[in-house]
């Protein structure tokens, strides 16, 4: 559900004014659920635990459990929440209840992102057109090429669930998004072209490139060092303050609660226990958030030295400084 834009403004400035003070007047403007850790794809380039040769493959199955997703949601609301992003350490839509969970969110003053791979039943197709904005893990061009990286033969599934969900956008829906993400790799990588073509086709207007991260087992398909075709790096840029803290939150299945999906191991509290409200209002919240304000957060956690929140981070900054001025 859109929410009117002078609404959004007003709860913008709130959030401003409360890094401004070092209070939480409002909630994160933007929520992550990541309901499941399972995948029915074996992508090569994968960065949760499914890619061939991962070790931490075989993890147990673990989904959001449903009681705890109608709380988080009533707490969204009450927080004045803008937004709630739906995705997985594997296929969101793989979970026993995510159509239900579409149709709950669709009621509530939301806007629902979905990231998905887009394998899922045709029939899926009037639930994930309930959000408002759908973004698809697709990096291959052809039936062989998509066998080869993602590990299936599902390359026809997926390009017809993208006509169906384009048919749904234009009969009914005209301002639901639907973006393809591509992770480019030693595979792809002369592609670029072929994608924007085939997007442009299937009538999918947004095609985001990113550069596959690199570890041990997938380096076989690392991109080669130097200019890669216009695909951007991940440079290591480390923000002098971090206000995630005010503007985001995800809540993984295991009860994980975090304010950045690369500092998850620090612990807010037993989330079986407290609810996202209280989790946002305590003070251990706080503490973090004012630990990333002044640039100590930063200096704890390694992976922050290359932080996916950069350009936002500083921008951020640079607002709350001007409104001290």
């Amino acid at each position: 559900m859109i929410i009117d834009a002078n609404e959004l403004k007003r709860r913008y400035l709130k959030r401003m004014k409360g890094v401004r003070d070092g209070r939480a007047y409002i909630g994160p403007q933007t929520v992550v659920l990541d309901i499941s850790n399972s995948c029915n794809l074996r992508c090569q380039y994968c960065e949760g635990h499914h890619a061939p040769g991962n070790p931490a493959h075989f993890h147990k199955a673990c989904f959001f459990p449903w009681e705890k997703f109608l709380k988080t949601v009533r707490d969204c609301v009450d927080l004045s929440v803008d937004q709630i992003h739906i995705l997985g350490k594997g296929e969101p839509t793989i979970h026993p209840l995510f159509r239900d969970m579409m149709r709950h969110l669709e009621q509530r003053p939301l806007k629902v992102k979905l990231f998905t791979n887009a394998t899922f039943p045709l029939e899926y197709c009037s639930d994930v057109i309930k959000g408002d904005h759908v973004v698809i893990n697709l990096s291959a061009v052809d039936r062989q090429q998509y066998r080869r990286l993602h590990g299936k033969d599902l390359f026809s599934r997926v390009i017809r669930n993208i006509q169906q969900l384009v048919a749904l956008r234009d009969a009914g829906k005209p301002g639901f998004l639907i973006e393809i993400n591509v992770v480019m790799n030693a595979f792809n990588i002369k592609q670029k072209q072929k994608m924007r073509n085939l997007a442009a086709r299937l009538g999918v207007g947004m095609v985001h490139f990113t550069k596959m991260d690199v570890h041990a087992y997938n380096k076989g398909i690392a991109l080669s060092k130097g200019p890669q075709l216009g695909v951007q790096p991940n440079a290591p840029r480390t923000p002098s303050a971090c206000l995630n803290g005010w503007f985001y939150m995800i809540v993984k299945a295991d009860g994980d609660v975090s304010p950045c999906y690369r500092i998850h191991s620090k612990y807010l509290g037993d989330f079986d226990q407290w609810s996202l409200k209280k989790l946002w209002l305590s003070k251990r919240m706080m503490n973090m958030r004012l630990l990333g304000k002044y640039g100590h957060i930063q200096k704890m956690y390694k992976v922050c030295g290359a932080c996916p929140f950069y350009d936002e981070n500083v921008k951020l900054a640079k607002a709350v400084k001007a409104s001290l001025l």
